[in-house]
């Protein structure tokens, strides 16, 4: 970009969308975080444009962007794989004139780490700072690099969500090209009518068979079974019985079929009942064939050609009851294992009786986890073998699950006696190695005994102006400062007597006419045939003699810029064989060769035996295309006996004659960024298990449209639709008429109120027609780029009919509780009344009174006693 520095990836940024938004949490917890981990009172996330910085992130600060001039992390960007850390930037010219230095804020120090996309560019920086000088610990500076990442991780995830709305978007004009797909691959397609018999094919059916449509109409079941290869027809009939008892929802295989002109067409063939009648019988079945002939051909050939792999190709497959067996095993078993690969597919307990008890629990455990996990399997162990040795194997394979529960693997075993015993002198050597250590300098020359050059490296145009050209013939003294010839010749002399000294500084001439201080390492390589000379490594040290302080950060300038290499450069020659390695690479992976010398040693050693083939074969088209770069992914081995994943791009150079000469390589340790990839598709999986094995309806639906994204199998069982049925529908399609206004009212308060979570009960309609109320729960969710709310449906309508009974009953009850207290209560109160009366005037009552009284009270009585009748008969209807 302008101004001079770094590459700043505008593109990239701009792919994000980033700019101008408004603060989000989880990049406000990185920088809080980032300041507390740095003990500094701010912390941004900025990010860089042609013209400004803007902080997406801001702790501490309250500014929002600032100008690019005014920017320390453009600076940073220059070095996207190191942190700048500037102590004290009043004393730094790029910063001691700064706004921010000599205003408010008043920053004093600095500590910024690049945020690097995936392509390489820098977008701006993770950064710490305080208003005094400050140095960080290397934890400290270790932790701001991991949460700088981290930061990448979340520009990333942003990216893949924006990729994955756009992905969505197109979802309907991918669902137009399915029909051009189909064509384009030619696949054969059929319909069963079951009760007719009929037959209906494609003409890329009958092609495959070598017909045309004509001569195979009609078409019918029986016409089909004639087509049969007759050891796989009660294979097929078994598979098609499966389906159309309901035993399974479709059935998959690949068959023989005989060809018009007599030969086997091998053909992969998928059916399923598409249309099942009221009653429950099948009405048509449809399906797909697909020419495979040409692949089980191959697999025929690399069956022989896995029968002369030194070891044993063959597919493990574990039942979910824990049975296992060993299928399709390769001829290698004999020598691997002493048995024969017939033997072993017949009991496979010949193998694990060579096993000693722990180290067969320990095989186990890892099959155990692989087949959990479905993650990929690979284990060493000691075998011993029925000639009476012992002998150390190797498996890998990967895993893949079938729809009956069991566990296949398609393995390799490979027998590794002979690298355990090589690892045990690498052990023995490692130590010696790490003594060995990497010398470099800015310029390279090679002198005679009398000074005059004979070689120089072509960074002489870049340090000193100078092509080399011009150096070739002449005398060193020509270019050094006649002040300082005196004192470099002594050294010079007295070389002759030493292998190696280092000559003061001096000044030697720049091709613009000044002086340059130069710091010399010369090395007596006279007697070496391959050099015989005097090699000179001299670096401009200049800078040293304005201020010490200066000296120290190009020191620390120069050293970061050899030490910050992430990437691993190798060259081999035709045969493999190390013909540099940088210091990377050696920190990575010299403790592989004995004595740490690896120049001459075969770059195989490094690699996983596994993809040994893999990497040959990337050689042999990289030496058929020299020039293009071909990317590969390769395990290597790591210390302690675990595997680094590593990406690489090749390229073959070729000579002067244009032919091969070198592979020239750059990996990149990727083994992290492998594992978070598995971690987040376990993580996805599991969130999608969560949704469709709940046992309770389950749907998403977007809430601009009403219409269904997802259903799980529980909503297509209780309300009757099938999942495309579903998805074609609205939430309208499942709402009496009469419930539509209040669906609409739900839906609009969803939109309105900022809650995330809802619950309310409303009447549903299931496919056959009967209503249900169900308890409804919701949360607002983001679906595939779309706003979306989650559904959670419990039917309540048989809870629902018994509150109501419920209540009915209770309004008997309380007719009958009237009863008592008007009813009962009448006839009681006459009958107290008067026999009070008959008490308190009895002795003044005639004759005729107290009879009249007496019929009061007997009338009273009959009245009590039918009213206390009807309150039994009310109460037995209740009950």
């Amino acid at each position: 970009m302008a101004n001079g520095f770094g590459n700043i990836g505008l593109n990239d940024l701009k792919s994000l969308q980033l700019l101008d938004t408004l603060p989000e949490k989880e990049y406000d917890d990185i920088s809080s975080l980032a300041a507390l981990i740095c003990n500094t009172p701010f912390s941004l996330i900025s990010l860089l444009t042609d013209t400004r910085q803007f902080f997406k992130s801001r702790h501490g600060l309250s500014i929002s962007e600032t100008p690019l001039e005014h920017s320390f992390c453009v600076y940073a960007v220059n070095e996207p794989d190191n942190i700048l850390v500037v102590e004290d930037v009043r004393k730094d010219k790029r910063f001691k004139n700064n706004p921010l230095v000599k205003c408010e804020p008043e920053i004093v120090f600095y500590a910024g780490m690049p945020l690097v996309s995936s392509h390489g560019n820098a977008l701006g920086t993770l950064c710490v700072l305080d208003k005094k000088p400050r140095k960080l610990e290397p934890k400290q500076l270790e932790a701001l690099k991991s949460l700088a990442n981290q930061v990448v991780h979340l520009f990333e995830l942003r990216k893949n969500r924006m990729e994955l709305k756009a992905i969505g978007d197109n979802l309907s004009l991918e669902t137009l090209r399915l029909n051009n797909i189909m064509n384009a691959t030619r696949v054969g397609t059929w319909e069963w009518d079951i009760p007719s018999g009929k037959v209906t094919i494609n003409e890329r059916w009958a092609e495959m068979l070598g017909y045309t449509l004509e001569e195979l109409e009609p078409f019918s079941f029986d016409s089909f079974q004639t087509l049969l290869y007759p050891k796989d027809a009660e294979a097929i009939n078994e598979n098609v019985r499966a389906c159309l008892e309901r035993k399974s929802d479709f059935y998959e295989g690949e068959f023989r079929f005989l060809h018009k002109n007599g030969f086997i067409v091998w053909i992969h063939d998928l059916g399923k009942v598409v249309n099942w009648a009221a009653d429950g019988q099948p009405l048509l079945m449809a399906g797909t064939h697909t020419d495979i002939t040409e692949r089980k051909n191959t697999e025929i050939q690399f069956k022989t050609i896995s029968d002369n792999i030194p070891g044993a190709v063959f597919r493990y497959k574990r039942h979910a009851d824990g049975k296992d067996e060993v299928q399709l095993l390769s001829n290698g078993a004999k020598n691997l294992w002493g048995f024969s690969a017939q033997e072993v597919m017949e009991n496979n307990n010949l193998i694990w009786e060579r096993f000693e008890k722990k180290e067969l629990e320990a095989f186990l455990l890892t099959i155990q986890k692989s087949a959990e996990n479905l993650s990929f399997w690979e284990h060493e162990w000691p075998y011993y073998h029925p000639d009476g040795t012992t002998r150390w194997q190797k498996g890998t394979g990967s895993p893949f699950r079938l729809a009956n529960g069991s566990t296949i693997w398609d393995t390799v075993i490979l027998d590794i006696t002979s690298q355990k015993e090589n690892e045990l002198k690498i052990e023995k050597s490692e130590k010696r190695f790490k003594s060995l250590v990497q010398e470099g300098s800015d310029l390279i020359g090679i002198l005679d005994s009398k000074a005059n050059y004979q070689y120089v490296s072509p960074t002489s145009t870049t340090v000193l102006d100078i092509p080399p050209e011009d150096f070739i013939g002449k005398n060193a003294f020509e270019f050094i400062h006649p002040d300082d010839k005196e004192a470099v010749y002594a050294s010079i002399v007295r070389i002759k007597h030493e292998k190696q000294l280092t000559i003061k500084p001096f000044r030697f001439k720049h091709g613009d006419g000044s002086w340059r201080w130069v710091e010399t390492i010369i090395t007596n390589l006279l007697d070496d045939s391959d050099v015989g000379g005097l090699v000179a490594n001299s670096r401009d040290i200049t800078e040293r003699f304005l201020t010490e302080e200066k000296l120290k950060k190009s020191e620390a300038y120069f050293r970061s810029l050899y030490e910050s290499q992430t990437n691993y450069v190798i060259r081999t020659d035709m045969n493999g064989d190390y013909t540099y390695v940088n210091k990377k690479f050696v920190e990575e992976f010299g403790w592989i060769y004995a004595g740490g010398e690896i120049l001459g040693e075969n770059s195989m050693s490094t690699i996983s035996e596994y993809h040994h083939q893999k990497v040959k074969k990337i050689v042999s088209e990289c030496i058929s295309e020299p020039g293009k770069v071909f990317k590969i992914e390769i395990d290597k081995l790591a210390v302690n006996g675990k595997t680094a994943t590593t990406l690489w791009d090749f390229v073959c150079i070729v000579d002067a004659d244009g032919k091969p000469s070198e592979m020239q390589s750059l990996g990149l340790d990727i083994t992290d960024r492998v594992k978070f990839e598995r971690a987040l598709k376990e993580s996805e999986q599991r969130y999608s298990d969560l949704f469709h094995l709940s046992p309770q309806p389950m749907w998403v639906y977007d809430v601009d449209t009403l219409k269904f994204l997802d259903v799980n199998e529980a909503a297509i069982k209780h309300y009757g639709y099938t999942y495309r049925e579903f998805l074609n529908m609205t939430l309208r399609d499942i709402r009496p008429k009469s419930e539509i206004p209040k669906l609409e009212q739900a839906v609009n308060n969803s939109k309105s109120l900022a809650k995330s979570y809802s619950r309310g009960e409303y009447l549903h309609k299931k496919k056959n027609g009967n209503e249900i109320i169900v308890d409804i729960q919701s949360n607002i969710v983001s679906y595939q780029g779309k706003k979306a709310e989650v559904i959670l449906a419990t039917d309540i309508t048989e809870r629902y009919k018994h509150i109501q009974a419920i209540e009915k009953q209770n309004e008997k009850l309380k007719k009958i509780a009237w009863m008592q207290s008007h009813w009962v209560r009448a006839p009681l109160v006459r009958i107290m009344g008067l026999v009070d009366l008959i008490k308190s005037e009895g002795k003044l009552l005639g004759e005729e009174e107290k009879g009249q009284l007496l019929t009061h009270i007997i009338n009273s009585a009959y009245e009590l006693d039918e009213v206390i009748r009807k309150i039994v008969r009310t109460s037995q209807e209740t009950l």
